[in-house]
């Protein structure tokens, strides 16, 4: 495994490429909470999924700011379903979808009567966003992405896992993320400072992947012209409630336009057994099915 780049008291973050096996992530992930993996994304990708979302980004009909975010940022909620290109090349990177699937997945065994039977479930969607960081934009406090799923710390088990997609360079001066490296091995009571933080400062295509339990926060940008992208999506275990409703976010005719992989990612596939179920159905067949009832076809929910 690669070994920590901290040296004597100033935090820092791995950094691999691309080729990097995803055991070898995970090993970093459950050691520092977090990595950088460099170039792992596309530029002509990203450059076409930002063409998809600069109407929204300048579509001010929406205010996002609050306690959360900066006014002087924006961001564009449901992402997968305003960019197709994220949805279909970049949320679904075989790197990241197979470390989600070896963290978050899980496999059981249970017995129904005399027969035993093994289901896994599949990580799902919880949130995809775009982040557009604007001169001024104060640094958000450092929080953990697994509030929503009430986690106590340490965890037994972790719950998300996300990925950002650097749009744009992102340094500190522009507001690169600040990350707590080792942070996800805190228990609740101990008060993240930035002092404990680094930031992860990207190239276009780099990508910062991280621990839903370890501490970050988006930084200060402190120029006058620069903007920062990151263009993000979030997983879950199958069996969490997603953070932001995919099912509301995205129109179901954008869903219905998307390859099956995706729309299993979106959250339309049960987690076996039998979490999510349509008329004793995937949620995938009932969607092919278009309210067609003499089309439904009941299946193995194990």
């Amino acid at each position: 495994m690669i070994a920590p780049t901290t040296t004597g008291k100033a935090p820092s973050l791995v950094r691999v490429p691309a080729s990097t096996s995803a055991d070898d992530v995970l090993s970093i992930l459950q050691r520092d909470g977090g990595l950088i993996v460099e170039k792992l994304g596309d530029p002509v990708v990203i450059d076409q999924a930002w063409r998809e979302i600069q109407p929204e980004i300048n579509n001010d009909t929406f205010d996002h700011t609050g306690v959360t975010f900066a006014k002087e940022s924006k961001r564009v909620c449901g992402l997968a379903g305003k960019s197709p290109t994220f949805a279909t090349k970049l949320l679904t990177n075989p790197l990241y979808q197979e470390v989600a699937n070896k963290l978050l997945g899980k496999t059981t065994t249970v017995w129904y009567g005399k027969e035993e039977t093994t289901s896994t479930s599949l990580p799902q969607v919880t949130n995809t966003m775009a982040f557009w960081l604007g001169p001024g934009s104060q640094a958000q406090g450092l929080h953990r992405d697994d509030q929503c799923h009430h986690t106590r710390h340490p965890a037994k088990y972790e719950t998300d896992l996300g990925i950002m997609f650097a749009g744009t360079p992102s340094r500190k001066i522009n507001g690169a993320t600040n990350v707590v490296p080792g942070s996800h091995l805190w228990d609740d009571e101990r008060k993240p400072t930035m002092e404990e933080a680094c930031p992860a400062e990207l190239e276009k295509g780099d990508a910062l992947i991280w621990l839903g339990s370890t501490y970050h926060g988006a930084g200060h940008n402190s120029t006058s012209d620069q903007y920062r992208l990151l263009l993000a999506g979030f997983m879950t275990p199958g069996w969490c409630r997603q953070d932001e409703n995919q099912y509301l976010a995205i129109p179901l005719e954008t869903i219905k336009s998307y390859p099956d992989n995706v729309q299993k990612l979106l959250g339309y596939q049960i987690s076996r057994p039998y979490g999510g179920f349509v008329e004793q159905m995937e949620p995938i067949d009932f969607l092919k099915a278009n309210g067609d009832y003499t089309k439904w076809v009941p299946g193995d929910l194990i």
